[in-house]
């Protein structure tokens, strides 16, 4: 039988393991806003998720197939604008998926 663990131990990790996913959120939400922006105005609406992971990967979610084609085209020449406003490192890939939205 394992020896039981204090109900403040408990919480501290639930604390950390919160406040890792407030953090994956707000980065998330910084860079779609950044995306947004930097996207023309006939496309921005389409776009409804963006989050750069650790290994500067840029994932887009885009709301149409059509649109992702042309999101596609349009990101390569947009990622420096957009490392700039998401505060983020260095965007070294970008992908686009195609996702209907809730």
């Amino acid at each position: 039988m394992r020896k039981p663990i204090p109900i403040s131990e408990l919480l501290a990790l639930s604390k950390a393991k919160l406040e890792a996913l407030r953090a994956g959120a707000e980065n998330a939400n910084q860079a779609l806003a950044a995306v947004q922006h930097s996207l023309p105005a006939e496309l921005a609406p389409h776009v409804f998720g963006a989050s750069v992971d650790a290994a500067g990967l840029l994932t887009v979610l885009v709301d149409s197939g059509a649109f992702a084609t042309r999101v596609r085209y349009a990101l390569p020449a947009l990622v420096g604008a957009i490392e700039a406003e998401a505060g983020k490192g260095r965007i070294s890939r970008t992908q686009v998926r195609v996702r209907p939205r809730a």
